[in-house]
């Protein structure tokens, strides 16, 4: 029930479901509202033009994890990243750990490089979190052939810097 009522906050709707129903450009604009901050926060996405930030926007999945989750193993495949709205999340390796709070990202290496998670994030309170899955970034470079490059340089960097 704990579960419910974070996730959901007294409202019983499927966000999914209710922005699939609204115009793409009003679906855009919602989620411009709610998330564009968080993204230009991200190396990745902070210098990208706007038609490439609204079709992230469009892939981005809400999340909610428990005091307590595990949102990831080390060494499980990096199969998407992670947006923090709200909450607090451990992220750790080799015994060090680092807190992550709003506004915050984690996961984008192995989700860019194909492969297996190099820490474990475990959610440290109520987290509500937007993901963007490895399949649906990789649809999204697809249309944008001339951005995969300096995304994949600025994950790069940002691995050996982590």
């Amino acid at each position: 029930m704990d579960y419910y009522r974070t996730r959901y906050g007294g409202r019983w709707f499927d966000e999914k479901n209710l922005l699939n129903m609204v115009s793409k450009s009003l679906r855009e604009e919602i989620l411009t509202v709610v998330c564009s901050t968080l993204l230009k926060k991200v190396p990745l996405f902070k210098d990208q033009g706007a038609n490439f930030i609204n079709a992230v926007l469009l892939k981005l999945v809400f999340e909610v994890f428990q005091e307590g989750d595990m949102i990831f193993r080390e060494k499980a495949p990096g199969d998407c990243m992670f947006f923090i709205s709200e909450g607090h999340v451990s992220i750790e390796m080799g015994g060090v750990q680092r807190e992550l709070c709003g506004g915050d990202y984690f996961g984008e290496v192995g989700l860019l490089k194909h492969g297996m998670r190099a820490v474990t994030a475990r959610a440290l309170t109520i987290c509500r979190v937007f993901s963007l899955s490895a399949d649906s970034l990789h649809q999204i470079l697809h249309s944008f052939p001339h951005v995969k490059q300096q995304i994949e340089e600025t994950a790069v960097r940002r691995g050996r810097k982590n």
